[in-house]
Parts: structure tokens; C-alpha cells; sequence
């Protein structure tokens, strides 16, 4: 697959579990669903998408969060691009815990998700030693709206990507 589409679909799947999990910003622990659980749209006129990185953005994207209990995280992301052809992720991650296995379009990546707000959580996808490591932070900025930003490039500065994702009603 693409590395557009590979970048796109770490990036949802990022905003997938930083929108789905509570975070802590404090130095006391946060608690409790951020209450992303439900499917959620890629609003494309709002997002702004680094096609040097990723390639073009995709036609349509949609998360569907599956359990977000503040313990947890579970989620599945599907996009079509340009070509029609459906980018798949699927995660299950445990908030503040150790790295563990997802699905992006087939392979199978390490993931963590770690609390930094009530309403937000960093995603970062571990490569292999020495290989940059990707990550987003995924805040829930109002009951409708996910804010996703991504550092696709692991190089300091402002997000590469950000995504605005709505909830379907």
C-alpha cells in the first residue's frame, strides 16, 4: 500500500484512540469515558493534510469507536482513496499501559496511547529501533468534534497533519 495511505490510516487510528480515551494533564490521574464511543467522519474542508508526506487525503474516512471505558480504548478505521481502495485499521489499547499490537492495512504495528487531558491522549506507533516513531494527540473539543493533530515526520515543530473528525448522527 501507499505510504499516503499508511500515514492516513496511523493518523485515524491515532485520533481514533486519542478521541476514545480520558487523559491526564495533571499530576492527578484522569478518569472515566471521554465519551467518544459511536462512529466519527473525517470532515475533509476543515482538516489540512500534508500531501508531500501522506499523498493526497483521502476521499472519505470513518471511525468507529467500539469501547472507550477509561480503561481502554478499541476502534476500527476506514478510508477510500483516490483509487476506491479501503484502508483498514483496527486497535484495542489499554490507556497508560505498555505498547501492544494493532492492524493497519494488514500489518501489524505496536501502539500506545497515553492520557494527556481529560479529553485528549498521545497515540504513538513504535517502529523498530533507530526507525522515527509517528504519534498524534487526539482531543475531543467539544461532545461532536475530534481534533487530531499528527507528527507524521518525528521532527519538532507544529503538527504535519491535523484532522477534524465529527460525530455521525
Amino acid at each position: 500500500m501507499s505510504q499516503r495511505i499508511r500515514a492516513l490510516s496511523a493518523l485515524v487510528g491515532a485520533v481514533l484512540l486519542a478521541t476514545a480515551l480520558p487523559v491526564a494533564a495533571s499530576a492527578q490521574p484522569f478518569s472515566g469515558p471521554m465519551g467518544v464511543t459511536g462512529r466519527w467522519a473525517i470532515d475533509l474542508p476543515r482538516s489540512k493534510f500534508n500531501v508531500a508526506l501522506t499523498g493526497p487525503p483521502p476521499l472519505s474516512g470513518e471511525l468507529d469507536v467500539t469501547i472507550d471505558d477509561g480503561k481502554a480504548l478499541a476502534w476500527t478505521l476506514v478510508e477510500v482513496d483516490e483509487a476506491g481502495v479501503a484502508a483498514l485499521q483496527f486497535a484495542h489499547a489499554v490507556l497508560d499501559g505498555p505498547p501492544t499490537q494493532a492492524v493497519v492495512n494488514l500489518n501489524l504495528v505496536k501502539i500506545s496511547v497515553q492520557r494527556v487531558g481529560q479529553s485528549a491522549v498521545t497515540v504513538t506507533t513504535h517502529g523498530e529501533k533507530d526507525v522515527r516513531h509517528q504519534s498524534m494527540k487526539v482531543t475531543r473539543t467539544d461532545p461532536d468534534t475530534l481534533l487530531v493533530e499528527q507528527d507524521i515526520d518525528g521532527r519538532p515543530g507544529p503538527p504535519d497533519q491535523t484532522l477534524i473528525l465529527t460525530r455521525v448522527k
